[in-house]
């Protein structure tokens, strides 16, 4: 009878529709907060065997091997493509990096004459005294060069420690990882089957099957959409003829996929800097470029998402703002990930 009381009790709290909701966001940060740094590399290797078992299924068709060579086979090729990438964009990276002190320095030179051609435009206008205005700025400009080159450059080129330490610690996740993933593809038929069949654990392949689909839309249509920024800004940077245009364009392509930042960050500084050089043609064509991007992603994203998640844009956005001050810069993932897997939990 108690029994049968405490039962009831509990229909009656998973009724509640604002009790359920609450318990369950509370039960998603926590883990998030405390769980998740600890098991992500089994999570990862858990999304990743559910997307790719299919693939295996069906290479294993036409391949009579164990899926698991398979598996091993096909993430090892991922991880190949994705270090390749990696390589790329670093190698780059560091080229331009070693040219960073010659470049401040000439974009100084750049902006001083820049300043001066606009105070004396400015001289005898206004009432303004044109040198009294060059003066004061080009003060200020100075200690701010000087605190950039004693502070900012050392320290970003003394940083090989944490470069070292951070390839490190990313090398140890995906090696876990892989390993988790080759375990776990030898018991996810079962688990998957136990999953769909078991009553009291119905509820979590629901919300697994909307996280996983979650997941695979989103990553198509980032993937469709940095693949069509990268090249669109590669082409027209390179046809412009702003030297490292392709390096640029991808970079632009790449910052895309990150919320509040996308490909300003990259193109409007190459915009000033086209304008301190007296190149209006290329900073014309770098604002347009970063406006055709926009563009780009505000047309394509409802096309390649549209509603298949269910949740307003403006949700999305404010779960990304929260994961951002909940998590750090990780909460750019776990934000919206977090709000999916409440959603789905609610719905279920």
């Amino acid at each position: 009878m108690e029994e049968k009381n405490r039962e009831e009790k509990f229909s009656g709290l998973r009724e509640n529709k604002l009790i359920k909701f609450g318990v369950i966001t509370l039960l998603v940060y926590l883990f998030f907060r405390y769980l998740f740094p600890l098991v992500a590399p089994f999570c990862v290797a858990f999304i990743l065997i559910a997307l790719f078992y299919p693939l295996l299924s069906r290479i294993q068709k036409k391949i009579p091997m164990r899926k698991k060579f398979l598996a091993v086979g096909v993430l090892l090729l991922c991880l190949i493509f994705l270090a390749l990438i990696l390589w790329i964009l670093g190698y780059s990276s560091s080229m331009q990096l070693e040219k960073i002190t010659a470049f401040i320095e000439i974009a100084y030179r750049r902006l001083q004459i820049f300043l001066h051609q606009c105070c004396y435009s400015l001289d005898g206008r206004f009432g303004w005294n044109g040198y009294e205005i060059e003066s004061f700025v080009a003060e200020k400009m100075t200690v701010i060069m000087e605190n950039v080159q004693v502070q900012v450059i050392p320290r970003m080129l003394s940083s090989s420690y944490t470069c070292v330490k951070g390839i490190l610690e990313v090398t140890a996740f995906l090696f876990i990882t892989l390993v988790a993933a080759i375990l776990l593809e030898k018991d996810y038929a079962v688990f998957m089957q136990w999953l769909k069949t078991s009553e009291d654990m119905s509820f979590l392949w629901k919300a697994l099957e909307g996280v996983l689909n979650y997941i695979v839309t989103f990553l198509k249509a980032q993937g469709i959409i940095l693949l069509t920024i990268s090249v669109w800004s590669s082409a027209v940077l390179w046809a412009t003829g702003i030297y490292g245009g392709v390096f640029w364009g991808i970079l632009a392509g790449c910052l895309d996929v990150l919320p509040f930042i996308g490909t300003g960050v990259v193109l409007v500084p190459m915009a000033l800097w086209q304008l301190l050089n007296g190149h209006y043609v290329r900073m014309a064509v770098c604002l347009l470029l970063y406006a055709a991007c926009i563009v780009i992603r505000e047309f394509l994203e409802p096309k390649l998402i549209g509603n298949r998640m269910g949740i307003a844009p403006v949700l999305m956005l404010l779960a990304i703002y929260a994961g951002i001050r909940l998590f750090g810069v990780g909460g750019i993932i776990k934000g919206p990930l977090a709000l999916i897997v409440i959603y789905e939990l609610n719905k279920a």
